[in-house]
């Protein structure tokens, strides 16, 4: 005989409850999750508007980049808000916002390259070929570039362009956003609907009706505060973007040309604004814009990697101009050492900028014949000498030296940009900031051996005005090796310009 087992109505009963729990339980737990992460994305580009446009509350000025003369470290619709200085702190290399003077009422946001005429300013987009053709008065400029925020104001950059269809996803996104940050609201607020339904309810219709009126009261108090909050975040976005768009945008002369140069820049732990730009000559290029580790990026073509020593470390800067980030070396183990074997080449470039008040000199840049340790041979090395003065030393043979000293010390606590080029025609150039302060005609070769490029360190016994110390005590920043290329004057000024 066929018997069925028939559940009881309560048992039944709380079966499908539990499986009504499992499923609201999963559905409670993705509100959660689109909850919490759109009210991430919003709270972080509430932040970025706040942090580019507070500023502007204390007299300094947000504007909106518009046009890439300023790459590859300032981008269109990066926000750059400059800080108002006097006049007679403006220098040579700062990137500066001023009042175009090829068209009025716009600003541009250039380098300063050169002095001009009587107190006026030469400028140039690092993009640019060639200097803007108008000088620029000193009291036309607003302000000196110190703060970056990517891409913010690349919106604006877009209704200026009439892309509107970038304008209209992007809106469709923050829409969805702001939709997908209350989805979770009735949890926040406790007023998911209870298990039992009130007309099911044993209690009396009165009791059950007048829960319903209170729940509804609730929910309509919820709502006005949910409606109350979105208004203002709306607000917020609003007035901080009505601020960056009242302040306008800065781009580049018509007359200025925008070239699209070959450069390895990439994306780094810190603001772009902080990464060289690096011809096809680089052999390294160290930034130290890291903050922490014991490698450093190679920012040319080859991206080969620097390792740091126990007694180097990072110091922190900013995008202001020449307060980047740099490295620290103890003098005593710092150095940074470089894993590729290279030939030495006829023409090469060692540059780096310092700053130190060191009396037991260092060495800055070498080639040696061993990657780390200190019995090794030095071919060729960039260094200072106990007074402060800058050598470049070279062995043309195993047996011979010739070193090349400039006529000052530079151990003066400030910093100093300098490049050394050795070449088969112009012999050695020392150039300090910017400047060719001594040249040697008579040391025209290097040995053609292979070796390692070292900052910091290289065993200097035997070269000419040889310091106490081989290690350098100090910081550094933007150490550069071009190993087959003697770069020329102007594409010396062009990286002394650039700042660090």
């Amino acid at each position: 005989m066929t018997t069925f087992d028939f559940l009881s109505p309560a048992t039944a009963a709380a079966q499908v409850a539990g499986s009504r729990r499992a499923s609201r339980s999963w559905s409670h737990w993705l509100r959660l999750l689109v909850g919490v992460l759109s009210r991430t994305v919003l709270a972080t580009v509430v932040g970025l508007l706040l942090w580019a446009a507070v500023p502007a509350v204390i007299g300094w000025t947000p504007t909106t980049v518009m046009t890439g003369s300023m790459e590859p470290r300032i981008h269109p619709g990066d926000v750059v808000v400059a800080k108002p200085v006097a006049e007679s702190a403006i220098r040579q290399g700062q990137v500066l916002l001023f009042q175009d003077p090829d068209r009025a009422d716009h600003l541009r946001l250039h380098r300063y390259l050169d002095n001009g005429e009587g107190t006026t300013i030469v400028t140039k987009g690092d993009a640019n070929p060639q200097a803007d053709s108008t000088p620029v008065a000193r009291d036309a400029v607003v302000g000196v570039g110190y703060l970056r925020v990517p891409y913010l104001g690349t919106p604006f950059v877009w209704a200026q362009g009439g892309q509107t269809g970038h304008l209209l996803v992007t809106g469709s996104l923050l829409m969805l956003l702001v939709l997908g940050a209350r989805a979770d609201r009735y949890l926040l607020t406790g007023l998911e609907g209870p298990e039992e339904s009130p007309r099911t309810s044993r209690r009396p219709v009165a009791l059950a009706g007048g829960r319903v009126a209170a729940r509804r009261s609730v929910r309509r108090a919820a709502r006005l505060r949910v409606a109350g909050s979105t208004l203002a975040v709306v607000g917020l976005v609003s007035g901080l973007a009505v601020t960056l768009v009242v302040s306008g945008g800065a781009g580049a002369a018509f007359s200025a040309q925008v070239a699209n140069p070959s450069s390895a820049f990439g994306a780094a732990s810190t603001f772009d604004c902080l990464t060289d730009a690096y011809n096809d000559q680089t052999s390294f290029g160290f930034s130290y814009n890291e903050t922490s580790g014991t490698t450093t990026t190679d920012g040319s073509a080859f991206a080969r990697v620097g390792t740091l020593s126990s007694g180097a470390s990072f110091v922190g800067g900013s995008c202001a101009a020449n307060s980047s980030p740099s490295l620290q070396l103890d003098g005593t183990s710092g150095q940074v050492t470089t894993a590729v074997m290279l030939g030495g080449q006829p023409s090469f470039t060692a540059e780096t900028w310092f700053r130190t008040t060191t009396t037991r000199g260092g060495a800055l840049v070498g080639f040696s014949s061993a990657q780390t340790g200190t019995t090794t041979t030095t071919d060729r090395a960039l260094y200072m000498t106990n007074t402060g003065a800058l050598a470049l030393g070279v062995r043309p043979t195993t047996s011979t030296v010739k070193t090349t000293v400039t006529p000052r010390a530079y151990n003066d606590g400030a910093w100093h940009h300098v490049v050394a080029t050795l070449s088969s025609t112009a012999g050695v150039v020392i150039y300090v900031d910017g400047q060719a302060v001594v040249t040697d005609t008579t040391s025209k070769t290097a040995q053609a051996a292979t070796g390692y490029w070292r900052v910091g360190y290289v065993p200097l016994t035997g070269l000419g005005s040889a310091p106490t110390s081989s290690w350098f005590a100090g910081q550094v920043d933007g150490s550069t090796i071009y190993n087959n290329s003697a770069q020329t004057a102007s594409q010396v000024q062009t990286r002394f310009a650039a700042g660090h």
